[in-house]
């Protein structure tokens, strides 16, 4: 076998091919790619009357088949989503409108964007707006909400909640079974579904749409071995012009490796990583939902690298720069969303997450080679994607935590993150899954659990603004920006006599709004499940295949529903600061506080004025973040009574179908949708002005923590974390300086420590300070590979929108 030159080298210093690919990668403008919505387009107007899993899986198809396929130079693993690196393929049967609306600057041109633009030609755009004509009338998002009950809409306008990142799009945050293939290849799925489909007696009703399922099964997996095959044979072409001798004979391993898999079981590590790369490639050409992830990546590869090793096959410099390869084809994979939808979620991400570490089915620690390997290549790339995620138990070395934390400082855009495996283990054993697999639980989207190959969608519903509803409670169940009233309050903050009157109608308007969130989720998949079956992602999850059924009609083992909780820590704070100033401290009265909110704290004729009114609740009144239990309790209260209102009475659309638990699961995961949700919500009681950001997961309220990390750690800790399948966020900024001396990692892996020991689920770090980030907002051309973490993710700093880059600013910094 021909290798790849081996360079030996130090880590930190990339090898010439990786260097170039790094810096093609950023030399990529983000552009729109019609060939996707042309040859779906094609193939759906040619089966109109078939059953949907059929057309969509010729569609698939016809994409792969027809669509545009590039080996750049110096690649050594290929596969491409669209005709060039960072271009986004286009994905008309979800929603059209507002590709219309922005093609035509409304809101905004794609290219003029405060954040995430993309770029595109005259005749593409031409192209585009022509082929989803025939898309009008017939896409999802558009029959979704014309068929929504009014209040859904109406909670929807008044900006409690939000479904579009699930309706406007395919459903995301899966992971497929990649040890599956890479140990039997997809012919086995095929193979599978060809005997269940002979099993099947038709003459039972039920079984005629379960054959038409297998059956797309079959045209999707084949699909994606000819579309490998197509790479093979482009390799071959390119080696008859090819004259470096070298580069000739790594085009004939990559061709070879792509006739072999993913059709076929792995050999090598070369192949097995390339397979990996095809299967998580084509889940996102044939849907759009983010967030396809890669599960336990160190886990599944490190035989074939073991094996490699001994066999002296590879090297360790050949299998870092197999991963870098990888790595860089994950960056190259892009989403165009709707404006309204890019807002929360900016900085051109696809939510890719890969975890490390954690632990063994006997307990014992995980790390091995390839854990390394992926941090290795964080420290090299710098790139934001995939999200390198550490699962941390009480086993895991503390020379691994301490390397993590020193490639932190060294990435600089919050790689890698930290979760807590014996917290996550627990909340999936309290939620029924079976212990065997509960260990082998893997980070899918931003910070959620699943467990990989038997989860369908780790997280799927709308939002839910809890400081809204907040605000909605204190306004006797009206909206006071809209003026709409859904749910009858119990009265106003100056009516109510206590704080119990205040819980129990905040409790009231929360349920209410939750049952909003399931009757609008619900309606969501039976659309789903009518336009929008996807049979080769299906067919890589557990017990897909065997019920002959799609994930959203209950294919999967386990499944739970859960879209974001916004602001229960702006909503906690702003609680604590009516105790303490209204019924304890008696310093206001509620109508002060209450025209205090409703002038936003700019009315200067008042005694007190508006102003100092502020100030009082600024820094007088307890506040989540410190670990003050006066403070710490009303948060804690939010958040226990949505998780436990989730997991005990909502049921998702596949509940009694098969999978379990099928309940709802409280999901702290904001991305940057805190910024959108809080120009929804007037001035809170923590001395919030209006429309300004909520706070970002669970993390505090920017400014609210003033006694040290530790503290901040054990007011998160005190959080009911047993509710947080779908996990939460927990941002920590530090002093640049802090992770470059080994005492400021030790601290830091102590922070790590207790937290993770109050069963907190998530840590990050931030180690950017605000004197580069004010400058690269000045000098944005001086800055384009500065990488930061926003929320559940890293992205490049520059293209963010002000707001996001201000969000930011804002957190606190430590020294610790």
């Amino acid at each position: 076998m021909v290798l790849i030159t081996s360079i030996k080298k130090e880590v930190g210093i990339m090898n010439k091919r990786i260097e170039q690919l790094r810096k093609s990668l950023f030399e990529a403008k983000p552009s729109i790619c019609p060939e996707r919505a042309r040859y779906f387009t094609e193939s759906m107007k040619k089966t109109e009357g078939e059953y949907i899993a059929i057309r969509r899986a010729k569609a698939f198809a016809n994409v792969l088949e027809k669509m545009s396929i590039y080996v750049a130079d110096n690649e050594i693993i290929v596969g491409n989503q669209a005709s060039k690196p960072k271009a986004a393929p286009i994905y008309p049967e979800y929603s059209v409108d507002w590709l219309v609306n922005e093609f035509n600057g409304k809101p905004y041109f794609f290219h003029e964007r405060p954040g995430d633009k993309f770029y595109y030609s005259k005749e593409i755009k031409e192209e585009l707006l022509s082929t989803i004509e025939y898309w009008k009338g017939k896409s999802l998002y558009e029959n979704f909400r014309n068929v929504l009950p009014d209040e859904c809409n109406k909670a929807w306008e008044m900006g409690v909640t939000d479904d579009v990142w699930v309706s406007a799009a395919g459903f995301g945050n899966v992971i497929v079974d990649y040890e599956m293939v890479l140990n039997y290849g997809l012919k086995q799925v095929v193979k599978k579904a060809q005997e269940k489909m002979k099993s099947l007696d038709l003459a039972v009703a039920d079984n005629i749409k379960k054959y038409w399922f297998l059956e797309s099964v079959i045209i999707s997996n084949e699909a994606v071995i000819n579309f490998a095959h197509r790479f093979a044979e482009r390799c071959m072409q390119m080696i008859a012009t090819e004259r470096d001798e070298k580069r000739k004979a790594e085009l004939q391993i990559i061709a070879n490796n792509t006739r072999n898999v993913p059709e076929n079981p792995a050999k090598t590590f070369w192949e097995a990583v390339q397979s990996v790369w095809m299967v998580l490639l084509v889940q996102y050409i044939e849907t759009n939902g983010h967030s396809v992830s890669l599960g336990r990546f160190d886990q599944y590869l490190y035989k074939f690298y073991k094996n490699d090793l001994e066999k002296g096959i590879i090297d360790r410099n050949q299998a870092l720069e197999i991963i870098e390869a990888f790595f860089i084809k994950v960056n190259e994979l892009n989403k165009l969303r709707s404006w309204l939808d890019t807002e929360f979620f900016l900085g051109y991400q696809m939510f890719i997450n890969l975890s490390i570490a954690g632990q063994d089915a006997d307990g014992r620690d995980a790390v091995n080679d390839i854990s390394y390997l992926c941090l290795d290549a964080c420290k090299e790339l710098k790139l934001f994607t995939p999200s390198v995620s550490i699962k941390h138990f009480d086993n895991t070395s503390t020379e691994f935590i301490d390397y993590g934390l020193q490639i932190v400082q060294e990435h600089k855009g919050g790689q890698p993150a930290f979760y807590n495996d014996k917290a996550f283990i627990k909340i999936l054993k309290n939620m029924g899954i079976e212990e065997k697999d509960a260990y082998n639980w893997a980070n899918v989207g931003c910070i959620e659990a699943s467990i990989p190959g038997k989860w369908d969608f780790a997280s799927k519903g709308p939002w839910l603004n809890a400081a809204k509803i907040l605000e909605i409670t204190l306004n006797n169940g009206k909206d006071p920006f809209s003026g709409i009233k859904l749910c009858n309050g119990d009265g106003d903050l100056t009516t109510f006599k206590n704080m119990d009157e205040i819980m129990n109608a905040y409790k009231k308007q929360l349920s209410y709004f939750m049952r909003i969130q399931e009757i609008t989720e619900n309606i969501n998949d039976e659309l789903h499940k009518m336009l929008d079956i996807n049979p080769f992602r299906s067919s890589l999850v557990t017990d897909c295949i065997e019920r002959g059924l799609d994930l959203i009609e209950g294919g999967s083992v386990y499944s739970a529903e859960g879209g974001p909780v916004v602001g229960t820590n702006t909503a906690g704070d702003s609680l604590s600061a009516i105790n303490y100033v209204i019924f304890e401290e008696k310093l206001l009265t509620a109508e002060q506080l209450v025209h205090a909110l409703e002038t936003n704290f700019e009315n200067m004729d008042t005694v007190p004025t508006g102003e100092e009114i502020r100030q009082l609740l600024i820094n007088k009144c307890p506040k989540f973040g410190n670990d003050d239990d006066k403070a710490d309790k009303w948060p804690f209260e939010i958040e226990n009574y949505i998780g436990s209102y989730y997991h005990n009475v909502m049921k998702n659309s596949r509940y009694g179908k098969g999978p379990i638990p099928s309940c709802y699961s409280m999901d702290l995961s904001p991305v940057t949708g805190n910024i959108p949700f809080g120009m929804k919500v007037g001035a809170t009681a923590n001395g919030r002005k209006s429309k300004k950001p909520l706070n970002n997961g669970i993390s505090p309220c920017n400014g609210a923590e003033r006694t040290g990390p530790t503290a901040a750690a054990k007011s998160v800790g005190k959080m009911p974390s047993i509710w947080f399948q779908k996990g939460a966020i927990f941002n920590m900024r530090l002093d640049k300086k802090t992770l470059n001396r080994e005492d400021g990692r030790k601290r830091v892996a102590a922070i790590i420590k207790t937290l993770f020991n109050d069963y907190g689920c998530h840590i990050q770090f931030n180690v950017i300070d605000n004197e580069t980030l004010i400058d690269a907002q000045k000098h944005p051309e001086e800055y384009t590979d500065l990488m930061v973490r926003i929320s559940g993710y890293s992205a490049l700093f520059t293209p963010l929108s002000p707001e996001i880059q201000n969000d930011l600013i804002q957190r606190a910094i430590f020294e610790v």
